[in-house]
């Protein structure tokens, strides 16, 4: 009671301007705390003497209840390391009761006050912040730290504090580390800045995790590269086959002049060399072909001139094209063309070229009947129908074509790669054994593609293979 006494009379002689304390006196722990409970206390002073409590206990409890209240401890002229011991545990400060003077003690809790609000300050902003932020000490112990930062540890924010902090502190600029495990491996950026807390020197520690932006740099550096890559090898795609073609084309002379008697006659042997002779040259010549045509879609340098195109008119002029292959094989080629069929907008050239494609691989692989198709959709058709239906698709409509053959199929697992570049599915030949390019459905692909069109293939693992590929249709002013 005389030491709460003194109290008050010191504070009101030190009373002024912006200095008007209301002091309240509780004469046990157990009161105190029950005072501090209702709120409106803006700091503590603790005798650590009390008939209910004494020593760190005292301020152990009122820390553990308060957390929040700043609070001065009061100690007797023999126990000045007790107060040491209590400003470490988290007091402001401690005042020795027996050298109290006015000044020094409205000093002390106008300090401890100012102190304790500016340390709430920047422990709310360390909470907020997105960004994992660690107060470590000299000693490398971490002394607060926010749920950001608990959260990237692996751990709780009350389990983490007073343990050593994991990483070793740059001493300056920025560093970065390996994140505790997880399902996958993450990186963060870790920088400190020099603080005081609680009076004490200490570092900011603030980590940022850059997994994701560590993944979207090398995804970019991964694509650039591939990039680079498939230029080069488009480059050397394209240069290996011109250089080829000038050479095959002498070959090709040569044997056509030998198969047509033109260098003297041949015996049946001979003649069956040249004839063999013959069709590998053709094949190595639509090879090259296709190595330029897919060279040239994928860098950009085909030119592709959309018009009017009559897609029901022309698509049974392809067909006739193939039907001669076909009576070689006797396979029959069925069209369902209507003649109302709207017309397309699409290089005429290039819709050739994959009707064509489409149906070279049908002839080849049919067993007795391929089936052409074609049907008008509205643009709400396309948008239904269509596999990954572009704009262009939606907003127009489109003529949708279907080659169907009755060959053996393609095994569902293969589908998503048929359009791949040298890909080539394990397919029977409905004629004699033929092993293409891999190279033919990938120039499709390229070239509908281009034009805002999609293209597919169904098969069940069954009989058949249905071929698909759409072309958007031609709006009343394109074309002219």
């Amino acid at each position: 009671p005389e030491d709460a006494l003194l109290l008050r009379r010191l504070l009101e002689r030190e009373g002024g301007p912006g200095f008007h304390p209301a002091f309240e006196t509780a004469g046990t722990l157990a009161a105190g705390l029950t005072r501090l409970a209702k709120g409106g206390v803006d700091v503590a002073l603790l005798d650590l003497m009390l008939p209910d409590s004494r020593g760190m206990e005292t301020a152990g409890a009122l820390l553990a209840r308060f957390p929040k209240v700043p609070f001065v401890v009061l100690t007797g002229l023999s126990d000045e390391q007790l107060g040491l011991q209590a400003v470490r545990l988290g007091a402001q400060d401690y005042v020795v009761k027996g050298s109290m003077d006015a000044r020094a003690l409205k000093r002390v809790i106008s300090y401890a006050v100012h102190r304790h609000r500016t340390a709430a300050g920047l422990k709310s902003v360390i909470d907020r912040s997105a960004d994992g932020m660690v107060v470590v000490d000299a000693g490398g112990v971490v002394r607060y730290l926010n749920p950001a930062a608990a959260a990237l540890l692996g751990g709780e924010a009350a389990v983490l504090a007073g343990r050593p902090f994991p990483f070793p502190l740059p001493t300056e600029g920025l560093s970065e580390v390996a994140l505790p495990p997880a399902p996958e491996a993450r990186v963060a950026e870790l920088r400190v800045t020099a603080i005081e807390w609680d009076d004490e020197p200490a570092v900011l520690a603030t980590l940022r995790d850059m997994t994701d932006l560590r993944r979207v740099a090398e995804l970019k550096a991964e694509v650039k590269e591939q990039r680079r890559m498939d230029k080069l090898k488009n480059e050397l795609m394209s240069a290996i086959s011109h250089e080829m073609r000038s050479p095959l084309t002498v070959i090709k002379a040569a044997n056509i002049n030998m198969k047509d008697g033109s260098t003297g006659p041949l015996n049946d042997e001979q003649s069956t060399m040249v004839l063999l002779q013959h069709k590998n040259i053709l094949r190595l010549q639509k090879i090259l072909d296709h190595i330029l045509d897919l060279s040239r879609l994928e860098s950009g340098r085909a030119v592709v001139r959309p018009t009017r195109v009559e897609a029901g008119g022309l698509a049974a002029e392809v067909a006739r094209g193939y039907q001669l292959l076909a009576d070689e094989r006797g396979v029959r080629i069925e069209l369902e063309l209507p003649s109302d069929l709207p017309p397309v907008f699409t290089d005429p050239d290039l819709f050739a070229q994959v009707l064509g494609n489409l149906l070279d691989n049908a002839v080849r692989f049919t067993g007795s009947k391929i089936r052409l198709r074609a049907e008008a959709l509205s643009g709400v058709q396309a948008a239904q129908v269509v596999r990954s239906g572009g704009p262009v698709l939606a907003e127009r409509g489109c003529v949708r074509f279907c080659v169907a053959d009755d060959g053996r199929g393609i095994p569902p697992e293969r589908i998503g790669d048929i359009f791949k570049r040298f890909v080539q599915v394990d397919r029977a030949a409905g004629g004699e054994d033929y092993k293409g390019t891999g190279l033919g459905l990938a120039i499709c692909k390229e070239i509908v593609e281009r034009q805002g069109g999609r293209i597919w293939a169904e098969s069940g693992g069954g009989p058949g293979a249905r071929f698909y590929f759409t072309l958007p249709l031609c709006e009343p002013d394109e074309g002219d």
